[in-house]
């Protein structure tokens, strides 16, 4: 029987051929950068849970990063260290109108979506604390959470509302899972976490051998204090959350979303919905914080959406 052989020069276009293919697949996804908070609180786990979403069903590779958070993250993508970061609502306005704690707008961020869990105030002190009230926090020693968050921005709102500031207290700037660790071993009176609930870092804490609580807002200060303050939500701690809990806890949140750098291309923006939106019930197994995410919601943000996912959600009908 014959055999037939390709002339070596064919073999070597073939060959060629071959990895330019390869090369151009390899070049066809897109490597972003996911901004999310420091390690203890919901962004990170939420974030890596997204990243791995989106890497699956889009051509786009995301690599997380740790940052400050809320703060930072819009910061960060306005100077083109990120591309996309996860945000308070509230910071998010403030950041795209150039209002404090930012020195000047930021137009470069849209919104990719909304609806992520709210980031619950969870002021944690030790069971045998004297510490019964926010106006107990004088000269006492506070982890208010990392340098880029907001949580210590809006306890200084909340010290301001019961008549106090900074200057009453010492304030430490630690991670949130470093903050309950030091307050549950003494070298703090109380910690910070604000993040979706339940939070890992305040679960370990809680199945360790320091009995710890978290504060309870009395109503009618709760709701002076969201009077004041209309862009966060009250909220319940129960023991859904934390079995460990003796009582239900009455506190508030903030709103969480999505940001996008306004440069990256509408295709590639859509790409990213689709791959979340098409997905949603993936989306939601990967961390607590996701499973408030609906079709219907997401578009409701305090930014502009990005043409991309604005091209999405008015596909599906939940925009017009």
């Amino acid at each position: 029987m014959t055999r037939f052989r390709l002339p070596l020069c064919c073999m070597l276009c073939l060959a060629l051929a071959a990895g330019l293919v390869f090369a151009h697949e390899a070049k066809a996804r897109e490597l972003l950068t996911l901004g999310a908070a420091p390690l203890g609180g919901s962004y990170y786990p939420t974030a890596v849970g997204l990243a791995d979403l989106i890497g699956k069903y889009s051509p786009v590779d995301i690599r997380v990063e740790v940052t400050g958070g809320t703060v930072d993250n819009p910061q960060l993508m306005d100077q083109g260290e990120l591309q996309l970061g996860l945000a308070n609502t509230d910071m998010a306005y403030f950041a795209y109108n150039g209002q404090p704690p930012f020195p000047k707008k930021l137009p470069s961020l849209r919104a990719l979506f909304g609806g992520l869990a709210p980031g619950t105030v969870q002021y944690v002190v030790r069971d045998n604390s004297s510490i019964q009230a926010i106006k107990d926090l004088k000269g006492k020693r506070v982890a208010v959470g990392p340098q880029g968050n907001s949580s210590g921005l809006l306890f200084l709102k909340v010290l301001a509302y019961y008549g106090l500031s900074a200057s009453d207290v010492s304030l430490s700037f630690l991670s949130f899972s470093d903050g309950v660790s030091e307050m549950a071993n003494g070298h703090v009176d109380m910690a910070i976490v604000q993040a979706g609930l339940p939070s890992p870092g305040l679960q370990e804490v809680f199945s360790g051998p320091v009995k710890i609580r978290i504060l309870s807002f009395p109503e009618q200060d709760l709701k002076g204090f969201l009077q004041e303050h209309p862009y966060y939500v009250p909220m319940r701690i129960t023991k859904a959350h934390y079995p460990q809990l003796e009582r239900e806890v009455s506190t508030f949140a903030t709103s969480n979303m999505v940001l996008v750098r306004s440069s990256l291309a509408n295709d590639l923006v859509y790409a990213i919905t689709a791959a979340v939106f098409d997905h949603l019930e993936d989306f939601r197994a990967v961390h607590p914080s996701a499973r408030s995410v609906t079709l219907e919601k997401a578009a409701d943000v305090p930014v502009p959406l990005h043409e991309g996912a604005a091209r999405y959600f008015r596909e599906k009908g939940v925009l017009r």
